[in-house]
């Protein structure tokens, strides 16, 4: 985003685009009740002067307190004048993470964190406030991103003469989208984990996996709301929701669906891998022991021969060289049958 545009509400119409500078945005949002309006969207970065022109505007302050209070589980709310839905999209860029593997201090000075790559996505705050030939958004979206939105708007909505809530369904499908591209490295990356698992000796492999793990489940728990707000988006009576809107709010459902069974389906396939592993290093546990079992076995008769024919006592008739002879052969006899039958038995 370029300085000249961080600071400016983008007011998109059939008629154009505009950049309206945010002290001028009370003035833009006290016209959305004039008559005749054409369908608007407006779109801000979070800023507080955009909380403050909303709460102006009368927009209820459930949803504008939202905007000061930060993150917040997605939802949907309806007030008299309009509809607030509270959404998130997803920032694919690699990232560091830092989690913490030391717990605090009783001083309340934080432990070691140790930063490393993820694959997920960072969750950016996005609200919506939707009323009869408006909306308008409130979050971070890059210059890129908006301009695909904007094309997708006007083919879809300007162009065919559609209302607001269309605008609300692009913006959902195009955020069910963003998460596309970390579910692709997931699957990727999750494929080459389990290969590192299964052949790894060390655990470093098994540390990657509990922590992956980790992170699906809770970006499970984020996405798992946004099936509860399509769900009522697309049922039948939603303010400001026009029933042509709504099969399509159902096929947004039916695309979070299969995000969420995506992420069910790669953690059992890490709870199997680990299951896996499990299963490996005991095998390889048995097959040591096997090893130290016959060596074990094998000792076993010669400790009993060395022991009996070095036995200390006067009379006993092993001091000559027939019974050396017989010792050894003794001993060997033994090693070979022991062998054997090790050998026929595995």
């Amino acid at each position: 985003m370029t300085a000249a545009t961080e600071h400016k509400a983008r007011v998109l119409r059939a008629s154009g685009l505009e950049e309206v500078p945010l002290g001028f945005l009370p003035a833009v949002l006290a016209g959305l009740g004039a008559a005749g309006l054409e369908v608007t969207w407006i779109h801000c970065d979070p800023d507080a002067s955009v909380v403050q022109a909303l709460d102006g505007m009368g927009l209820d302050e459930v949803g504008v307190r939202s905007l000061r209070d930060g993150a917040e589980r997605p939802r949907v709310e309806e007030f008299s004048d309009h509809l607030y839905i509270s959404l998130f999209s997803a920032d694919n860029a690699v990232r560091k993470k830092t989690r913490r593997v030391s717990p605090p201090a009783a001083s309340g000075a934080g432990g070691r964190a140790d930063g490393q790559e993820t694959l997920l996505p960072r969750l950016n705050e996005l609200r919506l406030f939707l009323g009869p030939r408006w909306i308008i958004s409130v979050g971070r979206l890059s210059k890129a991103e908006y301009d695909v939105l904007a094309e997708r708007i006007r083919r879809q909505v300007f162009a065919r003469e559609r209302g607001a809530s269309f605008i609300a369904y692009h913006i959902c499908e195009w955020l069910v989208e963003t998460l596309q591209p970390a579910l692709e490295r997931l699957d990727e990356h999750i494929d080459s984990l389990e290969d590192q698992v299964v052949l790894a000796s060390g655990e470093s492999s098994i540390q990657a996996l509990f922590g992956l793990k980790r992170d699906l489940v809770d970006l499970r728990r984020r996405v798992a709301p946004l099936r509860d707000v399509m769900q009522r988006l697309g049922s039948h009576g939603v303010l400001y929701v026009e029933h042509e809107a709504e099969v399509y709010f159902r096929d947004v459902h039916d695309d979070v669906m299969r995000v969420i069974e995506l992420l069910d389906t790669y953690r059992d396939i890490l709870s199997s891998a680990l299951d896996l592993h499990l299963s490996s290093v005991s095998n390889r546990l048995n097959r040591v022991m096997k090893q130290l079992t016959v060596v074990a076995t094998v000792f076993m008769p010669l400790s009993f021969i060395v022991g009996l024919f070095g036995t200390n006592f006067d009379f006993m008739p092993f001091h000559n060289f027939a019974w050396f002879v017989v010792m050894f052969g003794l001993m060997f006899l033994s090693i070979g049958g022991i062998l054997i039958y090790t050998w026929r038995r595995t």
